[in-house]
């Protein structure tokens, strides 16, 4: 008899999608980067507001830069790997699927530094339950 792997697929495909949502909230952020426009318009805001006097605007984008191919590699790492891993688990080899699941996880964690939390507790979650749920022996009926 198999295990039903429907909690692990579940947990891979919303880890695929978060994955897919930070890959194009990444892209805005660099997107907000290269906007020249916007740029000036800050400049703008920032030169009427005493407040912000002493903010270099071109530390700010950089920043937005940043956190932009921080998110895009991230997402991008933790949607290719959570799509092979359901493959991979649909393929009936739950201890690779949970590996890939596993790295993904931790990837997406550390490399969107901290951000990705969501699709990486996901991930991490149905990686342990591939590699630790057991594939059900001998025969239960009682008739």
């Amino acid at each position: 008899m198999r295990v039903k792997r429907i909690g692990e697929y579940v947990l891979g495909i919303i880890g695929v999608i978060l994955s897919g949502l930070m890959l194009l909230f990444g892209l805005l952020f660099l997107f907000v980067e290269g906007n020249g426009q916007l740029k000036l318009e800050m400049e703008k805001m920032m030169q009427s507001d005493p407040a912000l006097n002493g903010t270099d605007i071109t530390a700010v984008m950089n920043i937005f830069g940043a956190i932009g191919w921080a998110f895009t590699i991230a997402s991008i790492l933790g949607f290719v790997l959570g799509l092979v891993a359901i493959f991979v688990l649909k393929a009936r080899k739950p201890k690779a699927a949970g590996i890939f699941f596993i790295t993904g996880g931790v990837l997406v964690g550390l490399v969107s530094v901290g951000a990705g939390f969501l699709p990486g507790l996901l991930y991490l979650i149905a990686g342990i339950m591939c590699l630790v749920r057991k594939e059900k022996t001998g025969d239960f009926n009682a008739g």
